[in-house]
């Protein structure tokens, strides 16, 4: 008798297991990045050489400085530039400057004697010819060659989407210098000093430059810069110290015109080109296994795949997408999970019309809220288009400032997001 009861218990499991394979379907999900083009196709759309031009000011600063106490000279200096952008994080530039301007002595050099010989004196004693320092000031003209190595800050911290405007370049580079200076009488601006011999030297150093894209031809550009000069003559000034402290600084504005461009239909600088986003980080996979009258969802990150295992039936709670302050940009790498939840939910209950809400944090006016959180849910309607939804389903609300969120999240993420429901039956 016990052996029928096992019989008979083994073929009801078998029976429900059926009835469970039977209540499960396969829906297919378009793949949003079957047209993703590989890096070679993305970034052949854009061009990666540029020239440019800069002028600002430059200040020395050895014996003789450009800004002491009390004192500053304001000189000039033009310059040209040549890059080519490797991709949108690494490049390499060659420029070359004219630089000039003048320098002056530090309150405490005031009484260092110079001797026309252009050598300091250092007795107590006042020579015949000589005169103090505060009574003369350096004529400085430089060439300075400089082949610096780029780095997009921006994009190092942060995967472009390919709309970006700005562009942070920190660029160490090594140049090559050529000063010819006169020391001159400030009264008259008569020479004073021999002309000492300069020969070309070698100097480190580097510039930071903030870059504003006006479009797919020109960039604007800021940029400052140190270096060290490796020459305690540049001056025009021989003391008997060697010590390697002489540095130039520069402050310049610029234009620079991204070649390539035109004709040839590139879009713009590869420096503003997207980030290119590997296979691993393209899609998830969403496992759900059905059992007898309950459901146990099992998420693992699989390979790259649009099918996905449903069950009938439109859940109230779905997977709500959270946004930047102020930012309306759908975040697809971080919340890949919840997008894929809701599109599986969707395309499931092909009769369902769909509500897609935008919220705002706290801050703000109404005006910008609404304005925010309309564009928030616009941009989940288009991905969700853009994997197979039809588009006449989902309609779209800002609702600005959600009054209905517990106090302590009314200015958090939470409170930043976009919902997608049921469309409520009238």
């Amino acid at each position: 008798m016990k052996l029928l009861q096992n019989i008979a218990a083994a073929s009801c499991l078998i029976f429900l297991s059926g009835m469970n394979a039977s209540a499960q379907e396969t829906i297919k999900v378009d793949d949003p990045w079957k047209d993703y083009p590989s890096k070679k196709a993305l970034y052949n759309d854009y061009s990666r050489w540029s020239i440019g031009i800069n002028g600002g000011v430059p200040f020395f600063a050895g014996d003789f400085r450009s800004v002491t106490k009390g004192n500053g000279y304001w000189g000039g200096m033009v310059g040209l530039q040549g890059g080519y952008q490797f991709n949108p994080l690494f490049g390499i530039r060659l420029s070359v400057d004219y630089a000039a301007n003048k320098a002056g002595s530090r309150d405490y050099e005031d009484d260092f004697i110079l001797m026309p010989n252009a050598e300091t004196y250092y007795n107590v004693d006042f020579p015949e010819g000589a005169k103090y320092y505060k009574e003369l000031r350096s004529d400085i003209r430089m060439w300075n060659f400089g082949l610096n190595f780029e780095v997009n800050m921006f994009n190092l911290f942060r995967r472009s989407d390919g709309n970006r405007r700005w562009a942070l370049l920190v660029a160490p580079g090594i140049y090559m210098q050529k000063f010819s200076t006169e020391v001159e009488e400030k009264g008259s601006g008569n020479r004073f000093a021999d002309k000492l011999s300069n020969k070309v030297n070698l100097g480190l150093g580097g510039d930071v430059a903030l870059r504003y894209r006006i479009n797919k031809h020109l960039d604007a550009q800021l940029k400052g810069g140190m270096m060290w000069i490796n020459n305690n003559k540049f001056d025009g000034i021989k003391t008997i110290c060697n010590c390697k402290r002489n540095t130039m600084f520069t402050a310049q504005v610029g234009l620079v015109w991204k070649i390539g461009n035109g004709k040839s239909g590139k879009k713009d600088n590869i420096m503003y080109a997207p980030g290119y986003l590997p296979m691993w980080k393209r899609a998830t996979k969403t496992v759900t296994k059905v059992v007898h009258d309950t459901i146990y969802i099992e998420q693992k990150v699989l390979e790259k795949s649009p099918e996905v295992v449903v069950c009938k039936g439109f859940p109230k709670d779905l997977p709500a997408v959270y946004f930047e302050r102020g930012k309306w940009k759908l975040d697809t790498d971080k919340y890949a999970r919840e997008l894929f939840t809701i599109a599986k939910t969707l395309k499931e209950n092909p009769e369902v019309q769909i509500d897609i809400c935008g919220y705002a944090d706290h801050t703000g006016g109404e005006v910008i809220n609404k304005k925010v959180t309309l564009k928030r849910a616009e941009a989940l309607k288009k991905f969700l288009v853009k994997v197979g939804i039809e588009p006449e389903r989902l309609h779209t609300y800002g609702l600005g400032k959600d009054m209905t969120i517990e106090k302590e999240l009314r200015y958090t993420e939470k409170a930043r997001r976009g919902e997608v429901k049921e469309k409520d039956k009238e």
